[in-house]
């Protein structure tokens, strides 16, 4: 963090520590590229699932995360932690499930419809379900690169969270120019844009403001090793 708060200060930290070590600025790229195309994952995966399978199944980015620590991180996790990681993986999926299905008989009918059609195959449960595992493997390891390199290196939290905002902002673009840049030539950017739509966006950004807090526990705190 800067030692004042002025513009001088905020411009020399951004230039030392982005700039001239750019070979460090770049190894975020990593993590913020699987974390744009994780969250393509799973709005494939919720288009192709019901929201059970769905939440039940992105769940097993806990074992993930723990298989990636201990693969890259050299971390040492016994038979006890292995088996509590399970029981909270089974935990989380029991609570999501038992929450989606007390959601899912208003949209009973309109799912019943779909499979009638024909709309809803084994091959898009296939898809959905190929979509969630890759974005369980995409956030496991993102996750802990992105843990690796803070623990790595001297660069504040706060310009390596810089760092991986910028290409972030830069791998959405790319993604939206990809599949959807004729319709944003017809009709605009926001097209589309309805109050459900910036709800999505606010939760959205809520989780990255907690996973912002986690990563300054892990790193001043390193649970794991210790606990």
């Amino acid at each position: 963090m800067f030692s004042d708060w002025s513009f001088a200060a905020f411009y020399t930290e951004i230039y030392n520590d982005v700039i001239e070590k750019s070979r460090e600025t770049l190894k975020v790229g990593v993590p913020a590229l699987l974390y744009v195309v994780q969250n393509n994952l799973l709005f494939l995966a919720l288009s192709k699932l019901d929201a059970a399978t769905y939440q039940v199944t992105y769940q097993l980015k806990i074992l993930t995360t723990a298989f990636f620590s201990v693969t890259m991180l050299s971390k040492k996790l016994n038979a006890v932690k292995w088996i509590s990681l399970i029981m909270l993986t089974a935990g989380v999926a029991l609570v999501q499930s038992c929450i989606a299905a007390f959601q899912l008989p208003s949209d009973k009918g309109g799912a019943n419809a779909k499979e009638k059609s024909g709309a809803v195959g084994e091959s898009d449960r296939l898809i959905g379900l190929l979509a969630v595992l890759a974005a369980c493997f995409s956030s496991g390891f993102a996750g802990v690169y992105f843990e690796k390199i803070l623990k790595g290196t001297a660069v504040s939290l706060w310009i390596r969270n810089l760092q991986l905002a910028f290409f972030s902002i830069f791998g959405g673009l790319f993604m939206v120019w990809l599949y959807d840049s004729e319709k944003v030539n017809e009709n605009g950017f926001f097209q589309g844009y309805n109050n459900i739509i910036w709800i999505v966006v606010l939760l959205q950004v809520c989780y990255d403001f907690f996973l912002c807090f986690a990563e300054i526990c892990i790193f001043y705190l390193d649970i794991p090793e210790e606990g």
